[in-house]
């Protein structure tokens, strides 16, 4: 008989625990935040928000060198000073065509298969997807057309698209 009593008692804290299971209770749930204006802009020379590089055509035997080149200064400026320890950072994230990075980690991917974007200022890498430190002011960003051994030599018309942030990190 104590046998058969166990399994009575397992057989009713089990179906305790599925039927608690079924139980349904509301759960308040607060959401609180702050929207701010951001601390820093990006834009062209001339104040533009939306910064468009047109390269015009380019002949296949001057990619990767200084003819297949183009330059865009682009203006950071801040509201208020940098808050304590923290300094101004930019990031570039490629928004269509990703990173070449079999040419490199600053080679902006094309609409063109093989074809990329190498980017650079003053004169070093521009490692794409890293936050990289800045001044508020004017720099030069500059894009040469680059073209993967074997590939997009039968040439075409081509894009690349990428958003700039700058913030204190």
């Amino acid at each position: 008989m104590r046998k058969n009593g166990r399994r009575y008692w397992r057989y009713g804290l089990l179906s305790l625990l599925l039927g608690a299971a079924a139980v349904q209770a509301d759960v308040p749930v607060t959401v609180k935040a702050t929207i701010v204006v951001p601390a820093c802009s990006v834009t062209s020379e001339s104040g533009e928000a939306r910064l468009e590089v047109p390269f015009g055509e380019i002949n296949v035997q001057d990619a990767g060198s200084a003819k297949a080149e183009k330059s865009v200064r682009i203006k950071v400026s801040c509201s208020g000073g940098a808050p304590a320890g923290k300094s101004l950072k930019m990031y570039l994230s490629p928004t269509a065509y990703g990173v070449m990075n079999t040419m490199g980690t600053n080679v902006l991917g094309t609409s063109l298969p093989g074809v990329g974007i190498a980017l650079s200022r003053e004169n070093m890498a521009f490692t794409i997807g890293q936050w990289l430190p800045i001044q508020v002011g004017m720099f030069t960003l500059t894009g040469r057309v680059v073209i993967q051994d074997g590939m997009g030599e039968e040439g075409g018309a081509f894009s690349a698209t990428a958003s700039l942030f700058a913030s204190y990190i």
